[in-house]
């Protein structure tokens, strides 16, 4: 749907107007509170004019429906923002009534006629002289869950890291779900706050689901549009028709979802998931492979016992972990850890089955086992062997994870990692072959209702959050998949260059190395590049202590810098900082060398 541009008033700085349909409150904190309070308002009250604007040229959507859609999706926006913007903004009745609209559940009739009655004094523009009918009340309360706006709509389906802080308007990984044009961002390999361009990815399907959902129903829209995410997910990756794409929410999401489906289609024989350091997947990873809940609430904010085995699952899968550093976070070599994982799977498969969780593209770079052992002991074990691929933070050419498919290794991916997706968009690729025999098992089992729904083509319980989030990196697998390879390698060659560059100036920080697969790809160059730090008094920091520093970075109002968390190097006592190109960094002519000067000398003031 295409609306024509809008014209802002200069009532309503601080706001600015990212597209006909999206607005965007700016920080106003220094604007005197009544002026900040009034202009917040006039931004809220914009909202609702735009939104409305939307809704009314929606064929078949009643006039009094779209009113009193509107102004749920500008309450809905306003409750996205930090506390200090909600404090100040002025009260005029037109904001309270949209603040009162803004949550997840409808009003009932009466509540919905007393917001019309409302509206009616107070919405400043010719209103339709007829109170809403049935239909129109059908039709708010059928559209209710999609009128949301699209940013409160990204924060929605995730667990206790998607969660916004009351106090900043940001999640757990300091990021927002509208576009942050003053933040300097190398902290894709973590997580990202929505670019400009995904933002409108996502609108553009949030307004197809309302249009869908008009013609049938939330839930059949969610559905069909679920299923198409998923096959351009296969269509990106070349494996159309040798796949099946299930989405989650996140990569710890899919790990625990493939092992369970596994161990749920072995329940005469003992599993052990092996899974490679910790440290270098996700801390919640651990409990994930053995089929427990990681978290102590599920996607679907569904309250779950933190570390207990999911029930349907015979049993729960053993753990073995294979070292990817030494003490001194030095890389172990491809031999030795093909040999470590050798020994496990052979003493694993002696008991029963076994699920290898290999990884191309850790949180420092590494990829192991190599993809040559893992063909090896496919070989040698046959159907004793599951192998999963942790590839989430794609990182990785598509002919690559097309290999991996066709060699019957599930692929797990997420889009919010170096495709720069808000945080909590994952899936599983599993071959055609797998999914069947796994579909084939049985039901789904009872513990994985919190997380996903279904049989053979799983898909995430139904949640608009996901699918829009999945929108934005789908627009970056777009158009990154145009830029040539060479343009991309030349990209990670000169940006990495600098990185290092300004790594060796400073005595306090030291290159971690993280060898890649040799080759002429460009997934064989390091786009994560991570870094040690020493303190004043020459000892190396761990990941705890460096946690301070990265916020501090971050913390900066006039100019924050994101870079990747801190993570541990073989051993709690050594951790490293991140600094992560995404995709749609490597994939423009932009030169970040000042941007990454401005990280380096921030960091460096830091450390004094």
């Amino acid at each position: 749907m295409r609306l024509q541009p809008v014209e802002l008033p200069a009532t309503v700085a601080p706001c600015r107007l990212t597209h006909p349909s999206l607005l965007a409150l700016l920080d106003g904190t220094a604007a005197p509170a009544q002026t900040q309070g009034h202009a917040t308002a006039c931004a809220i009250t914009l909202r609702y004019e735009l939104e409305l604007k939307l809704l009314s040229a929606m064929p078949g959507l009643r006039q009094e429906a779209a009113r009193l859609l509107a102004a749920r999706a500008a309450g809905s926006f306003l409750a996205i923002h930090p506390a200090a913007v909600r404090r100040a903004v002025e009260r005029t009745p037109l904001v309270q009534l949209c603040e009162r609209m803004a949550g997840n559940i409808a009003p009932d009739e009466a509540g919905l006629r007393e917001a019309w009655e409302l509206l009616q004094r107070e919405a400043g523009a010719p209103m339709p002289a007829q109170a809403p009918d049935d239909r129109a009340l059908a039709q708010a309360r059928q559209l209710w869950p999609l009128a949301a706006s699209v940013e409160c709509l990204l924060a929605q389906g995730g667990d206790e890291r998607l969660a916004l802080d009351p106090a900043t308007g940001l999640n757990r990984y300091g990021c927002a779900p509208h576009p942050r044009p003053d933040l300097v961002a190398f902290g894709s390999c973590t997580a990202s706050s929505i670019s400009p361009q995904g933002l409108l990815a996502a609108e553009a399907l949030r307004h197809d689901l309302l249009a869908a959902a008009l013609a049938g129903s939330a839930g059949s829209a969610i559905e069909d549009a679920s299923r198409a995410t998923a096959d351009r997910l296969l269509a990106h990756f070349g494996v159309a028709g040798e796949a099946s794409a299930m989405l989650v929410a996140s990569g710890t999401d899919a790990a625990l979802l493939i092992t369970a489906l596994i161990a749920a289609a072995h329940p005469s024989e003992p599993v052990t998931s092996i899974i490679m350091s910790p440290s270098e997947t996700g801390t919640g990873v651990p409990e994930a492979v053995q089929a427990h809940h990681f978290s102590s609430v599920s996607a679907s904010g569904e309250p779950v016992p933190k570390t207990a085995p999911l029930d349907g699952i015979p049993g729960s899968p053993a753990l073995q972990t294979i070292a990817l550093r030494d003490a001194l976070g030095r890389p172990y070599g491809d031999d030795a850890i093909a040999s470590a994982c050798e020994a496990a799977v052979t003493r694993a498969a002696a008991v029963g089955h076994v699920v290898l969780h290999a990884i191309d593209g850790s949180k420092t770079g590494l990829t192991a086992p190599d993809r040559a052992t893992c063909r090896r002991l496919q070989a040698a074990f046959g159907d004793r062997l599951s192998i999963v691929i942790d590839a989430c933070q794609v990182r990785i050419e598509p002919m690559l994870i097309r290999d991996y498919v066709r060699h019957g290794c599930c692929v797990l991916i997420t889009g919010s990692k170096f495709f720069a997706a808000p945080g909590f968009c994952g899936a599983v690729l599993a071959p055609l072959p797998l999914a069947r025999r796994l579909a084939a098992s049985g039901a789904l089992p009872a513990g994985l209702r919190a997380y996903a729904s279904g049989t053979g083509g799983l898909v995430a319980r139904r949640c608009p959050g996901l699918l829009l989030r999945w929108a934005a990196a789908l627009h970056s697998m777009q158009n990154f998949a145009a830029v040539p390879h060479d343009q991309v390698r030349a990209a990670i060659d000169r940006m990495g260059a600098a990185v290092r560059s300004m790594v060796m100036r400073n005595p306090r920080l030291s290159l971690v190395q993280a060898p890649r697969p040799s080759g002429a790809g460009w997934s064989d160059r390091s786009s994560v590049i991570s870094f040690a730090v020493r303190s004043a008094e020459g000892a190396w920091l761990p990941a705890e202590a460096l946690r301070p520093i990265y916020l501090a970075l971050a913390a900066d109002s006039s100019e924050p810098c994101q870079i990747g968390q801190p993570v541990s190097l073989g051993s709690p006592a050594l951790g490293a900082l991140r600094i992560a190109f995404s995709a749609d960094q490597l994939g423009s002519l932009w030169d970040g060398g000042s941007s990454l000067r401005l990280v380096f000398s921030k960091l460096e003031a830091l450390l004094c």
